[in-house]
């Protein structure tokens, strides 16, 4: 672990060179909102109508797909009508595979997003690339990016330069494979170039559906953007999230937590939902991460993480009323109710004695101050049926540095014992908040030590209803990617490439297979993205062409163009064909 990381990761909010997008500064104290039209764009009448309703929802810049030339030629229209409208919030171009576009799309829009994964490299279907070949191909893309980056500084324009998870560049995966390095070096290919052309108007962000993935890909970039002397502000967000509850959770572990960790400048929630519900979910973690770090913090302790991989925590195994807590068990949920594993009180222990009193009698789940833990170390290796509990944090930590900072400690003291992340409200940040920010806070807090490999039971205070609570922690915990206890849609949120109605598509899908247990179904829009971000998908459901679906297996697809109104059906053969398929219970 490196000085840097030490005095990153404490809710100190990480410096950067600001960028500036029309009138709207990315990288200041205040974190920008984002989300995207799902129109057509060249349907300019309604692009426009969407633009003006993301703008008075909050949205702080919009962004439509270029997919082509005849939408890039479109951008100039709907930005004259967007700002004759009244409306001064800066557009952006998304550009897949056409440099050609975004040279068009340049000169209508304020920020142009350029996908490194397919602006240039195309397949060649090489095994892999000698030194010569890899140069040859990093020459091309120079060629190709070039006149952009130089169009853009003449103009004052911006660009994201933006790598997703599963769309990485045959080139790219063949030397690093489909990793978080390998999302970090193609990205890092353009930024050089914009070096070399001394513009640093742009910014980085590297998407996954996996919050494992992402939050180790961003955390690796500001590594490297402090080694090779980058300071570009960073865009977070979890891809394909999907919708409802599930996709605002998997959204706030993902984002929230790299907020709260001080990476991340602005957002955008990319729900498969109407886009305007996007924003008051984005502005809440904004506004809460604004908030966290606005405090004071502790820098420069080393909390004990391997920021850059996942490595679950060691422990030994707990009973506790019959539920193994621990070692390699997957994370229990406790609660008050039927779907909760377990019902546990928790008990504050301030001296040794107390505990192994307790201790001789029955399991224990302690909580006890950090600070105390090594006047507890040798009582606690020599008890065998006891849980922590991470403590409150101390002043100038937030609670998921102090929960790390208790795990560091165990560590250094020899204690195997399993942690429990217990998030009461004691542990909020707003005490006076709704239900939906208490699950904001709770996802971040639990979802966020789960991905660092940290927590061996769960529980929270989020609702009045412990039915309710546990559906929440269970869906924090398949967000987090560490127990799955349901079927998971990865569902991009649509966009103006997409294919075929996608909002009905997914709930149509969600009826018809919710009940199914050990599954992951993509339903994807279109085939830019589709085959690559559903990577962890068992099944996917792509748009191929208007109004048809192609259906894969994993990356491989099986079936093409189908008509969209067969198109669940023959979803629903395919997944009882490769032996997944179960039948609803009885009610």
């Amino acid at each position: 672990m490196d000085n840097y990381c030490l005095s990153r990761f404490n809710c100190v909010k990480t410096p950067v060179s600001p960028v500036l997008v029309g009138d709207v500064t990315i990288g200041g104290d205040r974190i920008v909102v984002q989300s995207m039209t799902n129109t057509k764009t060249c349907d300019v009448e309604a692009s426009v109508k969407q633009c003006i309703k993301l703008a008075e929802a909050g949205c702080q810049i919009v962004r439509l797909t270029a997919q082509n030339l005849d939408a890039a030629r479109a951008l100039g229209e709907i930005s004259k009508k967007f700002r004759a409208a009244g409306f001064s919030t800066p557009l952006a171009a998304d550009i897949h595979f056409l440099p050609a576009t975004a040279m068009e799309a340049v000169e209508h829009v304020e920020k142009i997003r350029v996908n490194p994964g397919n602006f240039v490299d195309k397949k060649l279907g090489k095994a892999e690339y000698t030194e010569s070949e890899y140069a040859q191909e990093l020459e091309k893309i120079r060629l190709a990016f070039s006149p952009l980056v130089l169009r853009c500084k003449e103009l004052g324009r911006a660009i994201r330069i933006g790598t997703n998870h599963g769309s990485l560049s045959e080139r790219i995966i063949r030397r690093y494979g489909d990793t978080p390095e390998g999302m970090v070096e193609a990205a890092f290919e353009f930024a050089r170039i914009c070096r070399d052309l001394s513009f640093n108007n742009f910014l980085f962000s590297f998407k996954a559906s996996n919050t494992r993935v992402m939050t180790q890909a961003y955390r690796l970039a500001a590594k490297r953007m402090k080694e090779e002397g980058f300071s570009a502000p960073l865009h977070l967000g979890v891809t394909e999230a999907g919708f409802g509850i599930d996709a605002r959770v998997k959204s706030a572990i993902g984002i929230g937590s790299l907020l709260f960790d001080g990476l991340g400048d602005t957002i955008r929630v990319s729900l498969t939902e109407d886009p305007v519900e996007e924003i008051p979910v984005a502005i809440a973690l904004a506004r809460l991460a604004e908030k966290i770090r606005a405090s004071k913090a502790i820098s420069g302790i080393d909390e004990g993480i391997d920021f850059y991989s996942y490595h679950r925590r060691q422990s030994s195994c707990v009973d506790l009323n019959g539920c193994n807590i621990g070692a390699n068990n997957p994370p229990a949920v406790a609660g008050t109710s039927k779907p909760c594993d377990l019902n546990f009180p928790i008990k504050k222990y301030s001296n040794p004695s107390d505990l192994i009193k307790d201790a001789e009698k029955s399991a224990v789940a302690a909580e006890i101050e950090t600070a105390k833990l090594p006047n507890f170390a040798e009582a606690l290796k020599g008890l065998p049926n006891v849980v922590l509990v991470a403590p409150s944090a101390a002043e100038g930590r937030h609670q998921i540095g102090e929960a790390r900072i208790f795990a560091a400690t165990m560590k250094k003291l020899g204690v195997s014992l399993p942690i429990w992340l217990n998030f009461n409200r004691e542990k909020l940040a707003e005490q006076n908040s709704d239900e939906m920010s208490r699950l904001n806070e709770a996802s971040i807090y639990i979802g966020s030590l789960i991905c660092d490999g940290i927590g061996d039971i769960v529980s929270a205070e989020i609702s009045e209803d412990p039915e309710q609570n546990a559906k929440y922690l269970f869906a924090i915990l398949q967000g987090a990617r560490a127990r799955r206890s349901k079927a998971e849609y990865i569902a991009c949120p649509s966009c103006g490439r997409t294919l075929y109605d996608i909002q009905s598509a997914v709930a149509k899908i969600e009826s018809a297979t919710s009940h199914l247990k050990d599954i992951t179904i993509a339903v994807m829009g279109c085939i830019v993205n589709g085959p690559g971000e559903m990577a962890d998908a068992d099944f996917g459901y792509v748009g191929g062409a208007p109004g048809k679906i192609n259906l894969y297996k994993g990356k491989k697809c099986l079936e093409v163009n189908i008509p969209q109104e067969e198109s669940i059906e023959r979803l629903i053969a395919l997944i009882k064909k490769e032996g997944k398929w179960s039948e609803p219970d009885a009610k």
